[in-house]
């Protein structure tokens, strides 16, 4: 039977003559008791540890035998699972191609209706325009033909009037004012001569006026100037 610390500590030995010191002897088997106390307790320790690990080490090998037994199954349904998927596939593919094969024929038929459609829209559009362009180009012909005739009617009138600024009736009509007044009349020539200094100063941009569509004619037509003057002499 092994001793234990309560064994060692109650230990009682004889005296003799000449023996050990009692004192170092109680000292010795303290430290002894002691000693064995913290070695039974690191057995103690240990054997949980070790009835742990034990236990753990059949959890491990239950654990192992039920994932193997999970791997085999697994590995049967994974086989099931792949040759169900392919067979899934196989049928996923042929579908699809069917399906790739209809939209082909169908988009086929569309852009050829499309491009049918197109070209007969485009022709359309040709021809249209075509027909506007010939419509444009005789209206455009017709515009210059009658801007050359206006171009004509306008030289011939403005050579006229050319023709009536170089007259004689416009070298009467821009002589003096004071020309028509003879040298008896001192008077109104002075009181011409002041308003003409006078008239220097205001601006010399057009009035316009009730008479002027008559100093228009009047413009254009030299005797119309001279019957104007006549009027305001009178």
């Amino acid at each position: 039977m092994a001793l234990t610390p309560l064994d060692i500590q109650n230990k009682n030995f004889s005296t003799k003559m000449r023996g050990y010191n009692q004192d170092d002897v109680d000292d010795f088997l303290d430290q002894v008791t002691k000693d064995y106390e913290d070695s039974l307790q690191k057995t103690r320790e240990l054997e949980k540890s070790l009835k742990h690990a034990e236990e753990k080490l059949q959890y491990f090998n239950e654990l192992k035998d039920a994932l193997n037994q999970s791997i085999i199954v697994a590995q049967d349904t994974a086989d099931k699972v792949k040759t169900s998927a392919n067979k899934e596939s196989e049928v996923i593919v042929t579908s699809a191609e069917n399906t790739a094969n209809e939209m082909i024929s169908s988009a086929e038929k569309r852009s050829s209706n499309l491009i049918t459609s197109a070209e007969e829209k485009a022709k359309e559009i040709l021809t249209d325009a075509t027909d506007r362009a010939r419509q444009l180009a005789a209206e455009t012909d017709d515009l210059k033909k009658k801007t050359r005739v206006f171009h004509q009617r306008l030289s011939l009138m403005l050579e006229a009037q050319l023709e009536q600024v170089k007259s004689e009736e416009w070298n009467e009509l821009l002589k003096p004012f004071s020309s028509y007044v003879s040298d008896s009349h001192t008077v109104i020539k002075e009181v011409l001569a002041q308003e003409l200094d006078k008239s220097d100063d205001v601006a010399t941009e057009p009035i316009v006026t009730e008479e002027q569509p008559t100093l228009e004619k009047a413009a254009i037509d030299p005797k119309a100037m001279l019957d104007l003057l006549n009027q305001d002499l009178k």
